[in-house]
């Protein structure tokens, strides 16, 4: 077993040569608007917006079910005596 624990034959600060830049490449290079983070920051609020009301949109009528099915069990079983009941 080799002492070197660097993975895959890395060396600690060696510096690998990346080579000449390919010319085709840098003319897809463009400048971002001025108004860019704020696009993506409103698509980002939109998202999570919408996301939100689905998420809403389909556990609420569980909830209420929910709700329900608990009132009924405590109609038909109810846990504790009333006042005007004797033992």
């Amino acid at each position: 077993m080799s002492e070197d624990p660097s993975p895959s034959g890395m060396r600690g600060n060696e510096e690998i040569d990346p080579g000449a830049p390919i010319e085709e490449l840098a003319t897809f290079e463009h400048q971002a608007s001025g108004d860019f983070p704020a696009r993506i920051r409103r698509v980002i609020q939109r998202r999570s917006a919408v996301s939100h009301l689905a998420s809403f949109s389909w556990n609420t009528p569980f909830l209420i079910l929910l709700e329900f099915w608990t009132v009924l069990l405590d109609a038909l079983f109810p846990k504790a005596l009333r006042k005007d009941q004797r033992r």
